[in-house]
């Protein structure tokens, strides 16, 4: 028996199509979450910053330090 062909309707005008992402949804999720963490995590390393520069002993220990490292690298420039 042979196959009939249904009939098509031939449009004339545009179709309006939802261009939908190939990225899956979870991937905006997990980009979220490390934004999240690294603001947390800055967030934290500022509160040490300001911590450590309170610390009147450890500063001048980060001072020597300094200094020591600036001579070293002068001596190799």
């Amino acid at each position: 028996m042979a196959k009939k062909s249904l009939p098509v309707e031939k449009l004339t005008k545009a179709v309006p199509v939802k261009i939908v992402s190939d990225a899956p949804q979870v991937a905006r999720n997990d980009e979220d979450r490390e934004r999240k963490y690294r603001a947390r995590n800055a967030l934290e390393d500022i509160e040490r910053a300001k911590a450590h520069e309170r610390d009147k002993d450890l500063m001048r220990d980060v001072k020597k330090l300094a200094k020591e490292k600036v001579k070293s690298l002068k001596d190799i420039c």
